[in-house]
């Protein structure tokens, strides 16, 4: 008699070739064989990546910039578009307080882990110490608002323009996942300003927009220079608008609206799933990208 394990319900029982026999809970079983593990894949984190939360096949990078000047381009106040080509912009320097990015990656053709479009960015006035931690809104053009806002991002970073397909050429996981990290903080820092999300039926605006009343001092862009170049903290006394919600409470809502679950293998039940659904043929779980993308076009 050879040795075997008996799987029913919650429950792997082992028997020995003399006959005898131990239990164990499955999910005790498969966190002996298989515990977790903090591993960055490969990859070397760009600076500034504070926490990687997991849930399933989808990935959150938290980015925290610090307080500083920053040089963007800004739309004119004489451009003869809002947005688009004919869009005009200067450069303008102001200062921002500690600037928070949740980049999300999620499965992409082939199961591949590509960046999504559900990205999102935040304020705060001091640096990030606990999930716990509470959100702001930022005053930024190019971060969307949505209304109503279930499931939907509250602070989508705008990626239209960002070429998804050709980061997903990079064969290697661990540079693909932080080309696509870079070309996101690009996309937001390094591209211009401008009153799309004003101008889109799909979006309700941008968070700077929404923002204006909160201090004279950042009511239009020229008074956030003049107030900058006088003290370029005084971003961190703003009381920029709140979200009501904490890091771990965004990271949740976007793990929920894309619909990634926790892997659970506590029961017989699952384990047969994984054996059963091994040659089904497999299916994005995530649209969030094409339904943007729709919505702007329209």
């Amino acid at each position: 008699m050879s040795e075997h394990i008996h799987i029913e319900g919650t429950e792997a029982t082992a028997t020995s070739p003399e006959g005898q026999t131990a239990t164990l809970s499955l999910e005790a079983l498969l966190a002996r064989i298989a515990p977790p593990r903090m591993d960055t894949c490969g990859a070397i984190l760009p600076d500034g990546i504070k926490m990687i939360l997991t849930r399933g096949s989808h990935t959150i990078w938290v980015y925290e910039c610090p307080p500083r000047v920053h040089n963007f381009r800004w739309i004119a106040g004489d451009s003869p578009s809002p947005f688009g080509r004919g869009t005009k912009y200067r450069p303008v320097r102001i200062a921002l307080p500690y600037l928070v990015v949740l980049a999300v990656f999620g499965p992409g053709p082939g199961g591949r882990q590509q960046l999504t479009g559900a990205n999102e960015c935040f304020f705060r006035n001091a640096p990030l110490k606990d999930p716990a931690d509470p959100l702001l809104f930022p005053a930024l053009l190019n971060c969307s608002r949505f209304i109503p806002e279930a499931g939907r991002p509250l602070s989508w970073i705008c990626t239209q323009h960002l070429d998804f397909t050709s980061l997903l050429r990079e064969e290697d996981p661990a540079r693909r996942l932080v080309a696509s990290f870079n070309a996101l903080r690009h996309c937001l820092l390094e591209t211009g300003f401008n009153l799309s999300s004003e101008h889109h039926a799909g979006e309700a605006g941008s968070w700077y927009s929404a923002s204006r009343g909160v201090d004279p001092r950042i009511n239009t862009v020229e008074a956030w220079q003049e107030a900058s170049a006088q003290d370029p903290l005084f971003v961190l006394d703003v009381p920029w608008l709140p979200t009501g919600r904490s890091l771990a409470e965004v990271a949740e809502r976007s793990f929920q609206n894309l619909g990634a679950h926790r892997t659970n293998y506590a029961s017989a039940a699952a384990l047969s799933r994984v054996i059963f659904n091994q040659t089904a043929v497999a299916r994005p779980r995530h649209r969030l990208i094409q339904e943007l993308l729709d919505e702007l076009t329209q």
